[in-house]
């Protein structure tokens, strides 16, 4: 009588134990249907933050090509960037990013985004010979692949950029068609690329610019003087003797009155500046956002 009551406990015990287990079993089962992204170690915020950034990389961002002049089949290239949210088609200003003589667009795609974020109508340029804007007699390393000394490479250099004024005047025009006749442009130059600026300068009106560490000639510096005040943002290196003095020089003449220098430690040139202080880039896009207000 006794084995046969603790044969019958222990079955009732196995009974209890089967029934969890199918219970558990298909507590999992509605769990991992219902939540696939669990089981992969990938939580509901991480999904909607993809999704986010996919929706925006779709938004924010494509390439556009376009001819520097209408006679000449050349096509320059550049991103343009905007948030649809942020700027419908016709209601916000636009700004020109320009890379420096040693870099590409690519370089400066955080200072473009950041700048796009702002709801500004954002075009980033390759200088022919540059990046994506290349051709066969109009490539910057096919300059250095062939050239046999310093001199010739400079040589061909200083033809290719020749071009870059009427370059930088079509990018103006692609970007004035986007943006409407009442609303501002406005130009963020690195480097050499300053001295394009001040040339566009001559020839239209920017609502602003910002000069990247700006290297610029003697001419260069005297034409910028000569132009109807207009705010200007200097960022400089102090450890960079030349365009810390071209900043500082500028930055005393200009008379506008939201112009504005910084200046941050080390030698540090072009989009090198922006890379070694993660806030510049969003102190560059509200600057140009108050001044194109």
């Amino acid at each position: 009588m006794m084995v046969k009551a603790i044969q019958q406990k222990l079955m009732k015990t196995f009974a209890i134990c089967k029934l969890k287990c199918l219970t558990y079993l298909g507590i999992m089962m509605v769990y991992s249907l219902a939540m696939p992204a669990y089981a992969q170690g990938v939580f509901p915020e991480d999904e909607v933050k993809s999704a986010m950034q996919a929706k925006i990389n779709l938004a924010l961002q494509y390439q556009v090509k376009f001819k520097a002049r209408p006679d000449h089949n050349f096509l320059l290239t550049a991103d343009y960037r905007f948030f649809p949210d942020k700027a419908s088609a016709k209601n916000m200003p636009g700004v020109i990013v320009l890379h420096d003589c040693h870099s590409q667009r690519n370089n400066y795609q955080s200072l473009s985004t950041s700048i796009a974020e702002q709801g500004l109508h954002t075009l980033s340029l390759d200088f022919r010979g540059y990046g994506s804007s290349v051709a066969q007699g109009y490539s910057k390393l096919e300059v250095k692949k062939h050239a046999t000394d310093i001199i010739s490479f400079q040589t061909e250099i200083a033809v290719l950029m020749s071009y870059w004024t009427e370059d930088l005047l079509a990018a103006y025009e692609y970007l004035r068609k986007k943006v409407d006749k009442s609303q501002g442009i406005s130009i963020v130059a690195s480097g050499c690329a300053g001295a394009y600026a001040v040339a566009l300068a001559e020839k239209v009106h920017l609502s602003s610019m910002v000069l990247l560490t700006p290297d610029m000639s003697y001419g260069d510096k005297e034409r910028y003087k000569n132009l109807v005040d207009i705010p200007s943002y200097f960022i400089s290196s102090a450890q960079h003797a030349i365009s810390y003095a071209t900043a500082q020089e500028l930055f005393a003449w200009s008379g506008a009155r939201h112009s504005k220098l910084q200046v941050y430690k080390g030698d540090k040139l072009n989009y090198q500046v922006i890379r070694a202080n993660k806030y510049l880039v969003n102190d560059i896009a509200l600057w140009l956002k108050f001044t194109l207000r």
